[in-house]
């Protein structure tokens, strides 16, 4: 099911991206309808999986994962079912935050997030291996956090 977006849920969609539990009476008051309204809208944004989640966003160091890695993985074979395989894999993995299929040198970008260098290395040695696929990974560290978001802007 397709939705076209117009205005007033752009607006209602920019509103909830930045705080997600704000009451639907204020929703309403923002985007100048009635607080019905904003609930079949939200509702409808919901149904038609534009809103496809709503969850809190954690502060990684706030809670004991003080270590961000960026891995770009080389593929050994590259088939459908060997990166579905793959896909699937770290979709199940908690520390795995994203996971991109990419273009260029790299086949997938993964977002990991990890205790410390330890915990990391565990996960590379347990999951980055030849028996899932994986001819070779690069790992970068994230050094600072000067933007981590996920909010698209709808004007």
């Amino acid at each position: 099911m397709t939705h076209t977006l117009d205005q007033t849920d752009k607006a209602i969609l920019n509103l909830l991206q930045d705080d997600a539990t704000l009451p639907l009476k204020t929703i309403a008051e923002k985007v100048h309808v009635s607080t019905a309204t904003a609930q079949r809208r939200v509702q409808a944004l919901i149904d038609s999986e534009v809103i496809s989640k709503q969850v809190a966003i954690v502060n990684p160091n706030k809670v004991g994962y003080g270590l961000t890695a960026i891995a770009m993985i080389q593929m050994l074979r590259s088939n459908n079912s060997m990166q579905h395989r793959f896909e699937r894999l770290m979709s199940s993995q908690p520390r795995v935050m994203s996971c991109y299929e990419v273009s260029g040198d790299a086949d997938f970008m993964l977002m990991v997030n990890a205790k410390n260098m330890q915990d990391y290395h565990h996960f590379t040695r347990d999951l980055l291996t030849h028996d899932n696929n994986v001819r070779s990974f690069s790992s970068q560290f994230v050094m600072n956090f000067t933007k981590s978001g996920t909010k698209i802007l709808l004007d």
